[in-house]
């Protein structure tokens, strides 16, 4: 969550390289001046989260900015007095005392339940439920610009698509930034938007999914406020197109490279519970061990947002090489526990995972046959474990097999060794519904042997 208020915001980045924000007035100015309004009240019909005043800039990041002008609020009496002259403001999921209408600036950036006060001062309620809510929470996805950048696991404050385009004083600009809710794609967790209503003219950017700076960890919260005040400096930067590029690409691969890795961490403290053997892991590793390398290698030219060209081709191999990593560790861990239950011999963690209606297809050898349901397919396992003892299962060749119908399956060649010396060789494909195994395929194969021995 923390890296996707920062993708968001880059959007806005990169739309003022290409003229959809317009800084051009601002930029004659020698300051840009933002107001960071993060000071709990609930004037403006706000309803929603307590903690605005955690999200603050980082005073190291912004020292190094000597044309950024940030003015922080965490108590609503100390509003300025001229708020709606300042070139940004953003209201970090809180309410706002002030009439927004009356907002001269140039972008106004709303924060999961501070859109409640901007509708609440455009339109005279805060129309709860009629134009969104707070309690759609599901995987979200990017529509535009970048379909394959997941936003994260739940969402907040989003807006129903059908009824916002109804508003004739809205203008969405899907185009620069869009993400929806993957199960229903009417709902808008991160857009922009044009308001233009009557004389009142600015770019509004609404981030619904925003729950992750609600940690009680404060390193966290540091990391997202300065990640977040970075890049909203750069909207004060007069440069070339070329540096906004390599700007935005530099901090997308270094997001993406930050978040797989943390996702790749927590998973591969999970496969290290299995003493099942695994050949796919070596590989792992040396896609990690590249990811780092070039990520470090990415750093030699400073920060990624500073946009230095020498840096990209360094965070995006740094990131392709880590989602693989991901990627082969994510196949492995699927079926790792299926398969340290048949090496282990323990009949009821084997059948654990499927579901009441799974199929088992057991092609080759005396069990030979197709079995549904979970009673048949307990028989023919304790059938196969009456007369086998299993001592090992090798796990070589981890790959995604052709999924369809919700069903995700993955496929590897497998080697049981029992404790009399026989080896199965086998084709093994499993297929999950969530977590529960749909369909399993112990197909024996001989040629597997010269495959592994190759």
């Amino acid at each position: 969550m923390k890296k996707i208020v920062s993708l968001a915001i880059i959007f806005l980045f990169l739309a003022s390289s290409i003229g959809f924000v317009s800084f051009s007035e601002v930029s004659a100015q020698s300051k840009i001046r933002i107001l960071w309004f993060a000071a709990y009240t609930r004037e403006g019909g706000f309803t929603g989260g307590i903690t605005a005043s955690r999200l603050l800039p980082n005073s190291s990041i912004l020292a190094q900015y000597p044309n950024f002008e940030v003015t922080i609020v965490t108590d609503a009496s100390n509003l300025p007095s001229d708020w709606y002259e300042y070139d940004i403001l953003l209201i970090a999921d809180t309410g706002f005392p002030e009439n927004l209408t009356e907002f001269k600036g140039k972008l106004l950036i709303t924060l999961d339940s501070a859109i409640a006060p901007f509708f609440y001062w455009f339109t005279g309620s805060n129309q709860y439920r009629v134009l969104w809510d707070y309690t759609s929470r599901s995987p979200q996805k990017w529509i535009s610009p970048y379909t394959d950048i997941e936003v994260v696991t739940s969402g907040d404050s989003v807006i129903y698509k059908e009824k916002i385009e109804e508003i004739s004083w809205l203008k969405t600009r899907f185009d620069v930034a869009y993400a929806v809710l993957v199960e229903n794609e009417s709902k808008i967790t991160v857009a922009l938007f044009e308001v233009n209503k009557s004389n009142i003219k600015f770019y509004w950017l609404h981030m619904g999914p925003y729950d992750a700076w609600h940690s009680e960890t404060p390193n966290r919260q540091t990391f997202l406020s300065m990640e977040l005040s970075e890049i909203v400096l750069k909207l004060s930067a007069k440069k070339k197109v070329e540096y906004f590029d390599y700007a935005m690409m530099n901090y997308i691969w270094y997001m993406l490279y930050n978040k797989y890795t943390e996702k790749f961490d927590e998973m591969y403290e999970s496969v290290a519970q299995y003493n099942i053997t695994n050949a796919t892991m070596p590989q792992v590793r040396e896609y990690k061990s590249l990811a780092e390398y070039h990520y470090q290698k990415g750093w030699q030219y400073g920060h990624p947002i500073r946009g230095r060209i020498q840096a990209l081709p360094h965070m995006r191999r740094a990131y392709i090489n880590v989602k693989k990593a991901y990627v082969l560790l994510d196949y492995s861990l699927r079926g790792l526990k299926h398969w340290q239950a048949l090496e282990d011999n323990d009949l009821a963690a084997l059948m654990q995972q499927n579901a009441e209606n799974s199929t088992l297809y057991w092609i080759g050898g005396p069990l030979n046959g197709t079995y549904n349901g979970v009673s048949e397919i307990e028989a023919t396992w304790s059938k196969f474990f009456a007369g086998t003892n299993v001592i090992d299962v090798g796990i070589y060749n981890i790959t995604l097999a052709k999924s369809e119908e919700g069903m995700t399956g993955i496929k590897a060649i497998v080697i049981v060794t029992t404790q009399e010396g026989k080896q199965i060789p086998l084709r093994y494909e499993i297929y999950f519904k969530g977590d529960e195994i749909i369909e399993e395929w112990w197909t024996i194969d001989l040629s597997v042997l010269k495959t592994i021995s190759g």
